[in-house]
């Protein structure tokens, strides 16, 4: 229903004068961050993505007992039983440029698992010789925060790529 609501929203500013449509980023930490990877794996208006924590795979989760670090908002049913995980979900949004900041020590997003999407995400933009087009980068001893040094990466690749 978010991600509904989202394509709702991009919908209505993509329509708008003052916007130019072919220059439309989605960003977001925590939730929006989640919301940020599925809207723009579903919809290709969105040129730029950065997802700010939030980024993890569901077996990683389970593994590390932190399933209740999130709330319902981000559980699809059956995902895992049709064998899909987040790698697969995120790896929509290639070639187009994607930015992942992630804290190592993020009890939401299992550092194992991040960098399992950060591995398939460089193979596959790697796939499509976009390699710059995708940066995932680890914060080791960093939580679930944004940190001005992240703020800065979001600004350097936003500038590069928009």
């Amino acid at each position: 229903m978010m991600v509904r609501d989202d394509i709702l929203a991009l919908n209505y500013l993509a329509s708008r004068p003052e916007v130019d449509a072919e220059r439309i980023a989605a960003m977001g930490m925590s939730m929006g961050s989640t919301r940020t990877w599925w809207v723009a794996a579903m919809d290709k208006r969105i040129k730029v993505a950065v997802s700010v924590a939030c980024l993890t795979r569901y077996q990683n989760l389970i593994t590390h007992g932190s399933v209740r670090a999130h709330g319902i908002y981000y559980y699809v049913p059956n995902m895992l039983k049709e064998q899909i995980d987040t790698e697969s979900v995120v790896g929509l949004i290639a070639p187009r440029p994607h930015l992942t900041l992630t804290g190592g020590q993020d009890e939401g997003s299992p550092a194992d698992g991040v960098r399992i999407i950060n591995a398939f995400q460089e193979h596959l933009y790697k796939c499509y010789g976009k390699e710059d087009n995708f940066r995932g980068i680890l914060y080791p001893g960093v939580g679930h925060t944004y940190t001005p040094q992240m703020w800065g990466e979001t600004l350097r690749w936003l500038k590069k790529h928009l």
